[in-house]
């Protein structure tokens, strides 16, 4: 059964780290700026879409940023605003010393991209500056980079999906920069080449764009940063909701990659203005085989005669994928095909009857 990364339970790790700096920080009077766009209502639907996900995330920033006892000055702009008219609202941010961080949320309208650059370094807490920010890379990519590092302390393979973008290149440089030589992927390529990686990062933001065709019981791990609200109010990631059971654990969309993305920035500025020692949030991972452990245990359940870790083990056998994976430290097995499989269990919770799943998603910088 797949075990679920819950970015709920990193936000609330994060909230309770760094909940005793609110008695230094509130008397302070210092400010965390978001700066987000709005639609008219006749640009195109996708990029209502696209907004609306902004949306999203900066109300779950001006959370994150007054639990720890900041003002968070949420700044929408409309439609119509043009260059001068955000320069000018930038500026002043800029130009307060009061306020500690500005966070403009992507995307902007590609007409004021422009001025993005404008942006004081010393306070592009998310890296939107790139190599002039004090961050290698957004919050997003940093907190997807520590939800894998976990189940990659072996340097397996991974894929990134979606590597060319803003996200996916954070990702990439963040992973070579540790090591490791991951599997680029964007658009164009064929994307079923994740099936030879072990661990799967999808940013791509494209609902659905990873199917069963493409996710595989051996994967360790996949996490979806995917984050698309529907028309009927509900969120889709870059998984389908019929691969979600499949691999040995997964990110789910919502409450996945967005809340990681709040603890990050939580931690960012609080490194940032009160303490450089501050206590980083960590990720347990759930139990998960290796590539050899998987094709041994699957090998096993099946007999001799299987010998590639796709072949769908039996649900009983003297070394049965259920009892590797309590080996390495409890929990349920991985989904395999052939072997029914409930919904994703979140470790703790007593394991819920089997029912259809509802379609998730998301892109960006929030799920």
């Amino acid at each position: 059964m797949t075990e679920l990364v819950s970015g709920r339970d990193v936000l609330r790790q994060a909230r309770e780290l760094y909940a005793h700096y609110k008695e230094i920080i509130q008397p302070r009077e210092q400010k965390v700026t978001i700066i987000r766009f709005t639609p008219a209502p006749t640009d195109p639907p996708d990029w209502q879409i696209r907004l609306e996900a902004s949306r999203v995330s900066a109300e779950q920033k001006v959370k994150a940023f007054e639990h720890l006892g900041f003002q968070a000055d949420h700044v929408i702009l409309p439609p119509d605003v043009d260059r001068a008219g955000f320069q000018r609202v930038l500026e002043s941010y800029n130009a307060d010393p009061s306020t500690r961080a500005i966070i403009i949320q992507f995307p902007p309208p590609p007409k004021l991209m422009p001025v993005v650059a404008h942006l004081d370094p010393a306070k592009d807490i998310d890296a939107l500056l790139k190599g002039r920010s004090p961050y290698p890379a957004c919050a997003t990519a940093e907190g997807i980079y520590r939800v894998a590092e976990p189940f990659a302390e072996d340097k397996p393979s991974i894929a990134v999906v979606g590597s060319k973008g803003f996200v996916g290149q954070g990702v990439v440089g963040l992973l070579r920069e540790n090591g490791h030589d991951p599997i680029t992927l964007d658009y164009g390529d064929d994307l079923r080449r994740v099936r030879d990686a072990d661990i799967v990062i999808s940013v791509t933001g494209n609902p659905g764009i990873l199917g069963p065709d493409h996710i595989q019981p051996q994967h360790r791990v996949v996490i979806d940063s995917g984050f698309v609200p529907q028309a009927d109010g509900s969120v889709r990631g870059d998984i389908r909701p019929e691969a979600a059971r499949i691999p040995q654990n997964i990110t789910p969309v919502p409450g996945g990659i967005g809340p990681v993305e709040m603890a990050t920035l939580m931690e960012r500025v609080v490194r940032q203005e009160v303490d450089p020692n501050v206590t980083p949030w960590k990720v347990t991972p759930g139990p998960f085989l290796n590539r050899t452990e998987f094709a041994a245990a699957a090998s096993a359940a099946n007999g001799p005669t299987a010998s590639a870790p796709s072949a769908a083990p039996a649900a009983t056998g003297p070394t049965s994928i259920a009892q590797a994976a309590r080996l390495r430290g409890g929990g349920a097995p991985p989904a395999v095909p052939g072997v029914p499989a409930g919904p994703p269990r979140v470790p703790g919770q007593q394991p819920a009857p089997a029912r259809p799943q509802q379609p998730q998603q998301g892109s960006g910088h929030t799920r």
